[in-house]
Order: structure tokens, then C-alpha cells, then sequence
């Protein structure tokens, strides 16, 4: 959080300084300050908000590529299938050990991606159930959020 509150503080400093501020200034300082952040890593202690920071980009690119094969997918299901070979089922996946914070990202992060939606958090805060489209194998279902969606939020979370 010191390191956040640094960069900050640098963006501000830059948008201060420059002769017209505006969004594109405080931007630029917010980059010149996590370069800054990067250079002196060592003296200043910010290798974990430089590496959280990096994760949450590479999970950006990640999701955004995930929803727009989804898009694609929904479209090609839609438009080539036949209704009678859809498998729309329940899902149950597994969230123990996930903070709630996590667990609100990550089924945003699945009801915003085509076919597939949370229906529900358990009481327990234990088990979401997920309604998909076409489910041939839950398992791979799991497995998928797992590797892309899980893995993704873990890496910039913690």
C-alpha cells in the first residue's frame, strides 16, 4: 500500500508541475512514478506492487481475450447449432479459501463472460453454482475457471 500511495503522490507531484494539467498529465505521472517504483525496487521495497501491478495486466489481457472466445463461441452456438444438442446445465465450483473480495471478482468475472452466469454463493462461502450454456464435461468446466480465472485473480490478490 505504501508503494500505491507513492506512486500516487508522484502522479500528483507531475500533474502539479505540468503547464496544463489533465488527465493525460496525471496518466504520465502515474507511469513515471511506477517507473520510478521499478528503478529504485531494491532501496524502496515495492517488488510486490510492481509484480501485483504486471499481474493485473497480464489478467486484463487474459480476461479480455476469454470474453471476447466467449462472444464468438455464444455466436457460433446460437447461430450453428441446433437447439436439441445444447447441454445446458448447473455447475457447482469450488471457492474455499478464496477471500469474499475474491470470490465477488471472480463471479463477476464469470457472469460477465457469454454463456455462462453465478447463480448463486453458498451461505458458507464455499461453493458458487454456475449456470453455462453448453456443458459437455463439468469437470472441464472447473478445470478452465481454474487455470484462466482463479490462477488469474490469485496472481494480483496475493
Amino acid at each position: 500500500m505504501k508503494s500505491f500511495a507513492l506512486n500516487l503522490l508522484i502522479a500528483v507531484i507531475w500533474l502539479l508541475l505540468a503547464p496544463e494539467p489533465s488527465a493525460g498529465a496525471f496518466a504520465l505521472g502515474c507511469l513515471l512514478g511506477f517507473a520510478l517504483l521499478g528503478v529504485f525496487r531494491p532501496v524502496l521495497g515495492s517488488g510486490d506492487y510492481i509484480r501485483r501491478v504486471f499481474a493485473l495486466g497480464r489478467f486484463l489481457l487474459v480476461f479480455t481475450w476469454e470474453f471476447l472466445a466467449a462472444n464468438v463461441n455464444v455466436v457460433w452456438t446460437v447461430l450453428f447449432r441446433a437447439r436439441t444438442s445444447l447441454n445446458p446445465n448447473f455447475v457447482t465450483y469450488d471457492v474455499a479459501g478464496l477471500r469474499p473480495f475474491e470470490i465477488l471478482l471472480l463471479s463477476h468475472c464469470i457472469s460477465l463472460t457469454p454463456g455462462s452466469t453465478t447463480v448463486q454463493v453458498t451461505d458458507d462461502f464455499q461453493t458458487l453454482v454456475l449456470h453455462t450454456l453448453d456443458v459437455g464435461d463439468p469437470a472441464a468446466v472447473r478445470a478452465r475457471l481454474d487455470r484462466v480465472l482463479k490462477r488469474g485473480i490469485l496472481s494480483f490478490t496475493r
